[in-house]
């Protein structure tokens, strides 16, 4: 446990209005949990001060003082402790991120490690060179993803031609455009990033390679017995090609009783 306080006389911002202040209203105990030290949990306890907002026209009468580094708004955990705690949530989600955050000695639960999780700001968006539009069928929408990074970029619901072609233009900068077959996504490039090349990926290709496979073998359905060559009168029949063709080194039914009753004989 670490016991600390900050320095009087030394004026802090406001929340509000970014005013410095040194007007002292009052101090309190703030509790913060930081990473492990030598394998054993660190608390600090820190004395911080509440003070008077020396602007009248701010919303806020008092606030409290923030060390840079040390602490932030409504958290109790250190800044580096929330950095871990996000990122083993990120790589391990949450029963996981806990079952790993005990062995580094930080009592959380899975909960809790989700909902730091979902506190994370995504990443910037960054327009792909290479961008694969298909349709998301468990909610019935559309789904961009970019196809060189393979990480999703934006899912929104129904096939509209439209709303493809707001986003293309929001967007500058696609050079090819992987989707399917869909005539509304096509109509969705052409509008949105005419000079785009638009491809199909692998799926797609056996997909429809399968489906045309498939309908051509089903039409000349007919015409697969008169492919076959006619079948000869020097073949044997199907009875006879059996009898002829036994599997080498295997005895005829009766041949292991014979030889018992020979050897027998002579001994006699």
């Amino acid at each position: 446990m670490v016991h600390a306080r900050t320095r009087s006389g030394v004026p802090a911002e406001c929340a509000g209005c970014r005013r410095l202040s040194g007007w002292c209203h009052s101090r309190y105990i703030r509790r913060l949990a930081d990473v492990t030290l030598g394998g054993r949990p660190v608390r600090i306890d820190l004395s911080v001060r509440r003070l008077y907002c020396e602007n009248a026209a701010c919303p806020k009468v008092t606030f409290a003082e923030q060390v840079a580094g040390l602490t932030v708004r409504y958290q109790r955990r250190t800044p580096q402790l929330q950095r871990l705690v996000e990122d083993v949530g990120v790589v391990l989600a949450g029963r996981g991120g806990a079952r790993m955050l005990r062995i580094l000695n930080i009592r959380l639960s899975r909960c809790t490690v989700l909902s730091q999780l979902m506190r994370v700001p995504l990443p910037p968006l960054v327009t792909p060179r290479v961008l694969g539009v298909d349709d998301f069928t468990l909610y019935g929408g559309t789904l961009l993803v970019d196809a060189t990074t393979r990480l999703p970029l934006t899912l929104w619901e129904g096939r509209d031609a439209e709303q493809l072609s707001r986003w293309l233009r929001e967007h500058p900068g696609v050079e090819v455009a992987c989707r399917d077959g869909s005539l509304t996504y096509r109509q969705g490039i052409t509008g949105g990033a005419p000079d785009a090349v638009q491809v199909s990926d692998r799926f797609h290709l056996w997909q429809g390679l399968s489906r045309r496979v498939q309908d051509i073998a089903s039409a000349h359905r007919s015409c697969l017995p008169a492919a076959l060559p006619p079948a000869g009168k020097s073949d044997p029949a199907p009875g006879e090609a059996t009898a002829g063709h036994r599997r080498p080194g295997r005895a005829r039914p009766g041949a292991g009783v014979a030889l018992r009753r020979g050897c027998r004989a002579r001994a006699e």
